[in-house]
């Protein structure tokens, strides 16, 4: 009996929706939002991109595919309808568990006890600061946008994409760290997403797995969804692209949501300028990375929420 992923209408409760996304490790949104946001959003692309700016040349993605990074950049649409969609960050918000989180009230984030490492005694008179672990449930002070493309999977596409998981990109650096979940990747069905156009394969329950095990046909599930559907899934849930037997291409708008402690997979200061990041919503800005936490990422002078502004951030 070949995997399924549990699905859910654009209704269900952002809570249900990240109980399952975290017990499963992948799981579909049907319908979220218009499908005609989908073409307004691959005009905006096109639009901006100079004639071969789209070519993949990657092994992931290989001639004969298309991509396009930077849409927070070139897509307002993009960015105000899909990366900043408030069902969406209130999933991740859940499974993020960050102190600051985007849509969540921090009550509701479960934010409990974080209290500031103590000021221990040293018998010289001096003073040693001591982090008491295990007084927060806080994955992160809050999170960001880890890339932001379009992929899109070339017709005739003849073979699976290989399966892999998200932090793959951080091996084998993170490989032994005991650590809480640390990104949540996101795929909108930028056209229908079918068995013949090479719909996104997720192996639910992956993310639990040794790193060594190999997943079986009857594991593996697909994305099938139609446009305006996202599908959802953890940094250890093995993916992919399918091959296709379509005469048209597939297009999806990937994002991934990363705490702020990592690095952002795509570098958004250089792909979306200070003047665009000025135009976007300050919570499009902020998950972008121009806000900082108590010790991380801040700019001394600047505001730590916005930190295209002056203000405060830094211990300096």
């Amino acid at each position: 009996m070949t995997e399924y992923m549990r699905r859910f209408d654009r209704d269900a409760t952002a809570s249900g929706i990240a109980t399952e996304l975290v017990a499963r490790g992948g799981t579909v949104i049907e319908s979220l939002v218009r499908p005609e946001l989908m073409d307004l959003v691959r005009e905006e692309v096109r639009s901006d991109l100079a004639a071969g700016a789209e070519r993949g040349s990657s092994a992931l993605w290989p001639e004969g595919n298309q991509t396009a990074g930077g849409l927070a950049a070139v897509s307002p649409t993009f960015v105000e309808e899909l990366l900043t969609h408030p069902t969406v960050l209130e999933v991740v918000d859940h499974v993020l568990r960050p102190e600051r989180p985007m849509v969540l009230r921090r009550e509701e984030a479960k934010e409990t006890n974080r209290s500031p490492a103590t000021a221990e005694p040293i018998a010289d008179g001096g003073t040693q600061l001591v982090w008491h672990s295990g007084r927060t449930r806080s994955h992160c002070h809050h999170y960001n946008v880890g890339a932001a493309v379009m992929l899109e999977i070339g017709a005739g596409r003849e073979d699976h994409q290989y399966l892999h998981r998200e932090n793959a990109i951080y091996q084998p650096y993170i490989e032994r760290l005991d650590m809480p979940e640390f990104i949540v990747s996101t795929m909108w069905a930028g056209s229908d997403f079918t068995e013949q156009n090479g719909a996104t394969r997720v192996v639910p329950g992956s993310h639990r797995w040794p790193e060594e095990r190999v997943a079986q046909p009857s594991e593996i599930a697909r994305a099938v969804m139609s446009k305006g559907s996202v599908v959802l899934w953890l940094s250890r849930t093995l993916h992919g692209a399918a091959k296709s037997t379509s005469t048209a291409n597939r297009t999806g708008f990937f994002t991934s949501y990363i705490v702020d402690w990592m690095r952002q997979e795509e570098n958004q200061y250089i792909v979306v300028p200070e003047r665009v990041a000025r135009t976007l919503s300050k919570r499009a800005r902020q998950l972008i990375g121009y806000r900082s936490s108590p010790s991380l990422g801040w700019a001394k002078g600047r505001d730590a929420d916005n930190l295209l502004e002056p203000g405060q951030s830094g211990q300096l």
